[in-house]
């Protein structure tokens, strides 16, 4: 990571490590589709994080927004090299919510931060 980068990550850690409200991510490890019942299995493995949480404007609703939609901003360095992706579950106070997009803010290849679009 550039100095820079490796500057920014430590401020947004500590910026969401005092305001972030924690959460937990669950992701399905080895998924394999199985044809005679047509569903995927998996092993999940969860991940405690904390997270600043905001609502989405009215304004944004349409296309892949829906309304009662989050946005969840965690720094990247509390992951631990694990990445969010769609269909992952993010458990925020106890409430499922599905993971519908995630954007990645990096510096290099070393993320700083991901914004997550969650659904209930």
């Amino acid at each position: 990571m550039t100095p820079l980068g490796s500057s920014l990550s430590g401020v947004a850690a500590r910026l969401i490590t005092r305001y972030g409200a924690p959460m937990v991510l669950s992701k399905t490890e080895a998924a394999s589709y199985d044809p005679a019942t047509g569903s995927v299995t998996g092993t999940p493995s969860d991940h405690p994080l904390l997270g600043i949480v905001e609502s989405v404007s009215a304004a944004f609703v349409g296309g892949l927004v829906q309304n009662g939609d989050l946005l969840v901003t965690v720094a990247g360095e509390d992951l631990s090299g694990i990445r969010p992706a769609p269909g992952d579950l993010l458990r925020i106070d106890g409430t499922a919510h599905d993971v519908v997009n995630v954007t990645t803010i990096a510096t290099g290849t070393e993320p700083l931060l991901f914004r997550l679009l969650v659904r209930r």
